[in-house]
């Protein structure tokens, strides 16, 4: 999209004075501009929604503006639209402190002809859009075309930061990995593209983020708590009704289910409304059909508090080394032997005792406290490993998990190789462990990352192998030398065709392309007898052992090493 004379530059005007407009209207007199005058701020931030101004103006006196400055920072939901101050005179100095705030320009009326003025706006126009071009490309999901995960944290935290009430809408897709597995992968995107376009209709006039791979989410403004609640029970009311509606699955019809978790704040921390959200929807769940609740601060009586309500006891609980790392050993099938290791992370609770990963990971991931979680898991498992050297045992692979949060932060490579510098860890040992969401959003990001670490000896494996959206393409992007089958497939065998099937497929295909394979979630006789028939490499799961801390898995390996002298 370009700038042409056949499309006018749309520009909304602050003029809080009548003769502040009446020596601005004639230099826009022009038939190249839109132009709409506004008395107060709050009038002019409601046409923007509805007009999608290539410029806005602020005529205002540009020591007023500095002095009031947070009235105007994170106002505007609209992306990219530059705020230009204008006035009678502003020097230099002025000039450069209003630049140094964030606005794109400030203009000087003294001296200044309609000609010069047109051109000015025609210039920062033409930089507006091919900005916003860029942005789109860097900036929107490639599947739905809706902005991604990146442009929702810029929006949430202006949001966030402009004193306005905020409301968060996030929407998941239930049983969404089932739809995958009963009709393929194609049917997941199918899913995925008609949910998004069923938004659409409900959210013309607010931006549609894709957050995950299976998740969307909503940022709503108003002045007030009362307002923006107002305004979100309007477009539940309409979103409702539309998600009730079946899907047509690639010729099929179905119901799809979906959460809707939504939290109000005004003043508050984008991560605090995440978590919220996070949790009012993880209550949806329970619901039938697709449902919604609103984050309440306090549970309802004799209900009680969900594990997953303890977000805000992380940051203590890494303080005081709460959390703990199991291992849950990993089988050679041909020799029996332990030849590797999975480390998970245990919560030691003051007061609920053990925590599982499942009540506390994916609200971590929420706020972003997995990434220092993730840090001091590889780090402990450094000094676990120097344990196990120290009393005489060996890993050939210990395999730690990798968040897609931490992929998000751009230090992550630099982070991990000076924790391994500092514990003295083997990388040859080590094996981070890869699911497709944390490769979802920025494959080219993700790649130089773990290109960064490959360099430094440790190997990747792929979490989860054949339950998402892009399974082989990734084995083409990346250094991956082991895949690991999801447990869903094991469960089923050997009696469900399909799951062995796919077994049977993912088994070969490492074969060819010389990768590891290893079965997770082995349970029975039965699926052990069928993996060591079609020849996979390695095991891991219950028939084995659950993952257990420690000194007890130190025990174990002792066993096995004494067992095959």
């Amino acid at each position: 999209m370009r700038y042409s004379k056949t499309r006018p530059i749309k520009i909304l005007v602050l003029a809080e004075s009548l003769p502040s407009q009446l020596a601005l209207q004639p230099l826009l007199n022009h038939p190249d501009l839109q132009v709409n005058f506004y008395p107060e701020l709050s009038a002019l931030t409601s046409a923007a929604t509805d007009i999608r101004p290539h410029l806005i103006l602020l005529q205002q006196p540009p020591h007023q503006v500095l002095h009031h400055l947070a009235r105007y920072q994170g106002v505007f939901e609209l992306p990219y639209t530059p705020l230009i101050v204008i006035d009678h005179q502003i020097d230099n100095q002025q000039g450069e402190r209003l630049l140094e705030a964030g606005f794109a320009d400030f203009i000087s009326l003294q001296d200044l002809t309609e000609e010069s003025l047109l051109r000015s706006f025609r210039l920062l126009t033409q930089a507006q859009i091919k900005e916003s071009e860029v942005a789109y490309l860097r900036e929107s999901d490639q599947l739905t075309k809706v902005w991604n995960r990146g442009a929702f944290n810029q929006a949430l935290g202006q949001g966030c930061s402009s004193g306005e009430a905020v409301a968060l809408l996030t929407i998941d897709v239930d049983r969404l990995r089932e739809f995958n597995r009963r009709l393929g992968y194609c049917a997941g995107d199918a899913i995925i593209r008609e949910l998004c376009n069923r938004l659409l209709v409900c959210t013309p006039r607010h931006p549609l983020y894709r957050i995950g791979s299976d998740e969307f989410a909503i940022v709503l403004r108003a002045e007030n708590a009362e307002k923006v609640r107002r305004k979100a029970d309007r477009m539940l009311e309409e979103m409702v009704g539309m998600l009730h509606q079946d899907f047509d699955i690639l010729g099929e019809v179905d119901v799809v289910s979906t959460s809707i978790g939504v939290a109000i704040g005004t003043a508050c921390q984008p991560d605090e409304l995440i978590t919220q959200a996070a949790l009012a929807s993880e209550k949806a769940k329970q619901l039938p059909g697709c449902s919604y609740t609103f984050y309440e601060e306090k549970l309802p009586p004799n209900e009680p508090p969900a594990p997953s309500v303890l977000a805000a006891d992380i940051w203590t609980a890494l303080k005081l080394s709460q959390f703990e790392l199991y291992y849950q050993p990993r089988i050679d099938l041909a020799s029996g032997q332990i030849v590797g290791a999975e480390a998970l992370m245990r919560w030691n609770h003051p007061e609920r005792g053990l925590i599982m990963p499942d009540d506390f990971i994916p609200v971590s991931e929420h706020t972003g406290q997995i990434v220092p979680m993730g840090f001091w898991a590889i780090m402990q498992a450094g000094r676990d490993l120097k344990t196990l050297h120290s009393n005489g045992l060996r890993l050939e692979k210990l395999g730690i998990n990798l968040s897609f949060r931490q992929f998000q932060n751009d230090t992550l490579a630099e982070t991990i190789k000076r924790i391994v510098s500092l514990e003295n860890i083997d990388t040859n040992i080590l094996e981070f462990e890869l699911t497709e969401s944390s490769l979802f959003s920025d494959d080219l990001h993700v790649k130089h990352s773990v290109d960064q670490l490959c360099s430094t000896g440790i190997d990747f494996s792929l979490d989860d192998f054949g339950t998402g959206y892009s399974s082989f393409s990734l084995l083409q992007k990346l250094p991956v030398s082991t895949l690991k089958i999801d447990r869903s497939f094991v469960a089923g065998l050997p009696d469900n065709s399909g799951d062995a099937e796919i077994v049977r497929a993912i088994i070969s295909l490492a074969r060819n392309m010389k990768k590891r394979v290893i079965a997770e979630g082995v349970e029975t006789e039965q699926q052990l007898a069928f993996l060591r028939e079609h020849q996979c490499d390695q095991a891991q799961g219950f028939l084995y052992s659950k993952p257990v801390p420690l000194p007890a898995f130190m025990k174990m390996l002792r066993a096995s090493a004494s067992a095959h002298l």
